[in-house]
């Protein structure tokens, strides 16, 4: 069976490139999985965790703000809008994050105001589950 290797880069950094056994990743419309032997697709990601699985045991975990998934021979590229190692993610912070974006959604006006604080509800919801799944 073929390998599996999965590069995470933004703009402005590469990120990580490592072998995996197994990757799971925020599409637009829910979680999506990767093993060795996938066929090639392109994906527009959404808010969420990043798991990358490696053949020797463990794995990476990220959180990921939007972007684009392209798999093609046996590479699965992530070119993400924004990436955090979930290891830098604090509980309390993310829960405060929550609170803050929850509240500003409530004020929105605007189509674009609402859609923006929309988006932060939900990264910011992201934050706090990879936070709490870190805690177990």
């Amino acid at each position: 069976m073929a390998g599996l290797r999965c590069n995470v880069v933004t703009p402005t950094e590469s990120v990580l490139e490592s072998e995996a056994s197994y990757i799971e990743f925020p599409a637009w419309d829910g979680q999506k999985g990767v093993a060795p032997g996938a066929a090639p697709f392109l994906v527009r990601l959404g808010q969420g965790r990043l798991r990358i699985e490696k053949p020797a045991g463990g794995a990476d975990t990220f959180l990921v703000d939007g972007g684009f998934a392209q798999m093609n021979g046996g590479t699965l590229t992530i070119l993400a809008d924004g990436v955090t190692n979930s290891t830098a993610i604090n509980l309390a912070d993310a829960e405060k994050e929550l609170a803050n974006a929850s509240s500003e959604g409530l004020k929105s006006g605007s189509l674009d105001a609402r859609n923006a604080a929309e988006h932060r509800q939900r990264l910011a919801y992201a934050r706090v589950a990879l936070a709490r799944s870190a805690r177990r």
